[in-house]
């Protein structure tokens, strides 16, 4: 037992003579390693002391805010927007249903028409649901806004975003004012 204890002690420590000391690092900033000028990166400044007026491409006229009559306006720059192909406008739409039962679906039409007629509600199939969408806001606070009072009835209610060929926009719009055309032309009616 004595000699294995030996022998173990002398391979211990053979091997312990047999390796190579270290090397002493060697210390190198960091600055030395990455190279910290940016300057090739950064853009360059435009050094024009000429006034540089924004000029709207040739054959295009300038849109502006809108003067007279609006929705002449509104129709010049629908028109203006549906010749540029920008892939629909964004708009912020309320889902108050989305399910398979077509009656309940129906039913919360016919609800929305009845209660709040002044949303435009539409009921779509996107297979394998009925879903039940209201209004159309270019803003999410005014959508917000609807939520609130939606979300009092429907309480899996949400807002969501969608995108809207400009044609859409300009039909919608012309039926709106249309039925407000109407509508107060029934009013007048009324006030004889």
């Amino acid at each position: 037992m004595k000699l294995l204890i030996r022998y173990t002690f002398i391979a211990l420590l053979m091997s312990a003579m047999a390796c190579k000391p270290s090397q002493p690092k060697q210390t190198v900033p960091s600055s030395d390693l990455v190279d910290t000028d940016f300057t090739a990166y950064l853009p360059k400044a435009e050094s024009k002391t000429d006034d540089v007026a924004e000029q709207t491409p040739q054959g295009q006229e300038e849109l502006g805010f809108p003067e007279g009559d609006v929705n002449v306006e509104v129709d010049t720059i629908l028109t203006h927007l549906s010749e540029r192909d920008l892939g629909g406008i964004q708009v912020y739409r309320i889902l108050v249903y989305s399910g398979r039962a077509r009656d309940k679906a129906d039913e919360i039409v016919d609800f929305l028409k009845n209660e709040f007629g002044n949303y435009e509600v539409e009921m779509t199939y996107e297979q394998p649901n009925y879903k039940v969408r209201v209004g159309y806001y270019f803003d999410r606070l005014t959508a917000h806004g609807v939520h609130t009072s939606l979300k009092k009835k429907f309480r899996s209610a949400f807002v969501i975003k969608e995108k809207m060929n400009v044609d859409e926009i300009a039909r919608r719009i012309k039926k709106a004012n249309a039925e407000k055309a109407a509508a107060m032309e029934i009013n007048e009616e009324d006030d004889y």
